[in-house]
């Protein structure tokens, strides 16, 4: 498994044990009132579930399993021309890929509970870059794994 892939599987996990732990909150504070504050984060809770979670666990396991680029070979010298993690497409690009999502998924799991508690204006300006990051991070991972899409049509 490449270390890209292990490094947003962890993450992933990571979401989805704080996302258990304020779903776990919100259960309990349906029986037992634990402040005017817990409400709030079932934004997060959901948010950090469902793209923090299952999406970054999509994400690595598509980069992992998804069929790598064939291995060629340069002409007149013989050399390959991908080897290793090359053969799965742009590893910076990966990385990218990775940081906007995560970055997207926190800001828009926190900001709506953050301008609850602080009415600060900025929490609704960070929630609208969120959803831009996300976007990006989407379209960055398509451009990436677009290749290895093209090269399986082309073994039809």
């Amino acid at each position: 498994m490449p270390t890209t892939s292990r490094v947003t599987i962890r993450a992933s996990v990571i979401y989805l044990a704080v996302g258990s732990i304020l779903g776990a909150l919100l259960f309990v504070h349906r029986w037992l009132p634990l402040g005017p504050a817990i409400p709030v984060l079932k934004i997060t809770h959901v948010h950090f579930l469902i793209v923090g979670w299952l999406t970054q666990l999509i994400l690595g396991v598509a980069w992992w399993l998804f069929p790598p680029l064939k291995i060629g070979r340069e002409r007149g010298t013989g050399t390959p021309r991908r080897r290793g993690q090359e053969q799965r497409g742009s590893e910076p690009l990966f990385w990218l890929t990775a940081g906007l999502l995560n970055l997207g998924a926190l800001l828009r799991g926190l900001s709506p509970a953050l301008y609850t508690w602080t009415h600060a204006e900025i929490f609704q300006v960070l929630t609208g870059l969120a959803g831009l990051l996300l976007l990006a991070a989407a379209i960055a991972f398509v451009i990436n794994l677009w290749q290895r899409v093209r090269a399986l049509g082309r073994n039809r």
